[in-house]
């Protein structure tokens, strides 16, 4: 099930690539969450995050310029979590394409953990124009 879909413009002039949504530091600005590196396992890169009193295993499944796919390993707020970041090059901005899809793992219904996803999701990417506005 689709628990987000979000889309981000960014300036074209922002110099923003996804290689920021896989650095811990850039990820704690971002999220106002905490984001930590762990080592690699079975050559997929992994961080240990905690949000929301939240915490659990993120591994990038995979990444190239223009996508990123990432999964929660072990139990998380949402069960079967797999994430998926496209960035698109326009004429005269960045796109950013950011789609979650699980299922609620806990007692709150989809419908509202849909719309926790949205208000959280939109704060971080108002975050992330701000930083790469004043750039």
């Amino acid at each position: 099930m689709q628990l987000l879909n979000l889309l981000i413009s960014l300036p074209k002039s922002s110099d923003f690539t996804l290689d920021a949504l896989s650095d811990c530091v850039q990820l704690r600005r971002i999220f106002n969450a905490h984001f930590k590196e762990l080592p690699a396992q079975d050559g997929l890169r992994r961080r240990h995050v905690t949000m929301r009193g939240h915490q659990f295993i993120e591994v990038i499944t995979q990444q190239t310029p223009q996508h990123l796919c990432y999964r929660i390993q072990g139990y998380g707020p949402i069960k079967n979590h797999r994430g998926e970041i496209t960035l698109t090059s326009t004429a005269t901005d960045l796109q950013l394409h950011y789609q979650i899809f699980g299922f609620s793992n806990t007692w709150l219904p989809s419908w509202l953990l849909k719309i926790v996803l949205f208000v959280d999701f939109s704060l971080a990417a108002r975050r992330l124009r701000k930083l790469y506005h004043e750039r």
